[in-house]
This record gives structure tokens, C-alpha cells and sequence, in this order.
């Protein structure tokens, strides 16, 4: 596409986005940039105008890949999530108890602050399906096949993956798959305070900051921030 664009006198960037939907409806989405890089610090203003994150990651082609890895991360964090909390409940210990000391512990992750409320809700994300998702991991794995990497937990995960879509189908949610592990143990992993819970994301330093709305959160007070030390 890009050679045709040019042979038309014309330039071109890559420009895909990441943050999921709830971030695009609030103009909180970052995008990546591939192509030629004046053409790229040109447009970087207006970007910078539409997203809160903009990075350029190189010659056309190199957007695309961190996008797909991006996505195919969440598949493992969400797998693993879904049998964190399914150990948690089974030993006893309350959702809501679990996910703010997850929250406030080295395990945390984008996947669990969002996916997490998600799965406790039901919801599963519903603002993209697990079709799509699955073609991101078929990306994902053309490009790892023509580097000649393995993918033993990336390709378990989308395996995985690929079998909630054939029992669930195509426009199922895309966190629906740890719903295979509330059936195969008889438990449900809801938690009813987290039913009015949203999300928004700040940008931090580079860092998608996960802001929580329609709940209680635990949070560490200023003053204690202040006085501690590394």
C-alpha cells in the first residue's frame, strides 16, 4: 500500500490504535506511528490533539507489531486473572479484598484493573469481540513464525483463546475465556460492587494510568507517599 501511495505522488503513515473503546469514546487512546519520519513529525501536533500517547516506532511496518503483542499480552494476563481470582474465591477470600491487594502488589496490570471489574460484572468486555481478538493472535503468530520465535505461552494462550470463540462464537466478548473456567468449577466470579464500576485512562509519564470510577478504591494517602523513600 505504501508503494502504491507513493508511486501516486502521495506519503503515507501506519497509525494503529490501542486502549480499547471505553478510551476511545474519552479521547484516551494511544496510537503507534510507522513511516517516514518527517512526514511523522509533522502530523506528531495534531495527533498529539487527538491521543494522549503518541510514539513513533520506526519504518512502516514496526506500528503494527506492538500492537498485535499488546493484544496478545492481554490474552495471558486475562487467562491468568481469571484463575487468580477462581484460587481466591475458593480459599475464601472476598473479590473486592483480592483485587485491591492485587491492585497494590507487583501482579498488577492494565488487564487486571479493567478485565478484572469485567469478570466480576459479567460483562466481559463487550466493546470487542473475541474474533477480533483471535485475529490479532493469528497475526501475532505469522510474525513471530517468519522471525522463527517460539510462542509456548503466547500460542497456549491463543489456542485457549480460539476455544471460547468455538464455544461461545465469534461476537462473544473478548475477556469471555476464564468464563470456561467458571463452568468447569461450578463458580461464578461476580461481585456486586463492582456493578456501577468504569474506567478512565490518564497518561502518566508514558504509562496508561487506569482511573476507576463508581467504587471504592483503596488508595495510599499523600502524606504517606510523601515521606516514603527508595
Amino acid at each position: 500500500m505504501n508503494d502504491l501511495v507513493k508511486l501516486k505522488g502521495g506519503r503515507m503513515l501506519e497509525a494503529p490504535v490501542t486502549g480499547g473503546l471505553e478510551a476511545l469514546k474519552k479521547g484516551q487512546m494511544t496510537v503507534f506511528m510507522a513511516g517516514e519520519k518527517s512526514l511523522a513529525e509533522q502530523v506528531q501536533p495534531m495527533l498529539e490533539d487527538i491521543y494522549c500517547n503518541v510514539i513513533y516506532t520506526g519504518v512502516m511496518g514496526t506500528a503494527l507489531v506492538p500492537k498485535v503483542l499488546s493484544n496478545m499480552l492481554t490474552c495471558v494476563h486475562n487467562l491468568a486473572m481469571g484463575e487468580v481470582f477462581m484460587i481466591a474465591k475458593k480459599s475464601g477470600v472476598d473479590m473486592k479484598t483480592c483485587f485491591d491487594c492485587i491492585r497494590a502488589s507487583a501482579g498488577n496490570s492494565f488487564v487486571f484493573e479493567t478485565g478484572g471489574p469485567m469478570l466480576m460484572q459479567g460483562t466481559y468486555d463487550p466493546s470487542f469481540s473475541i474474533a477480533l481478538q483471535c485475529k490479532d493472535n493469528r497475526l501475532g503468530y505469522q510474525i513471530a513464525t517468519k522471525h522463527r520465535v517460539p510462542m509456548e505461552i503466547l500460542g497456549h494462550a491463543m489456542q485457549t483463546y480460539n476455544r471460547a470463540m468455538y464455544k461461545y462464537g465469534d461476537d462473544a466478548p473478548c475477556y469471555i475465556a476464564p468464563k470456561m473456567l467458571e463452568e468447569a468449577c461450578h463458580t461464578d466470579l461476580r461481585c456486586d460492587e463492582f456493578k456501577d464500576w468504569s474506567y478512565s485512562i490518564q497518561n502518566v509519564d508514558g504509562s496508561s494510568v487506569i482511573r476507576h470510577h463508581g467504587i471504592d478504591i483503596k488508595r495510599t494517602d499523600p502524606e504517606t507517599l510523601a515521606n516514603f523513600k527508595i
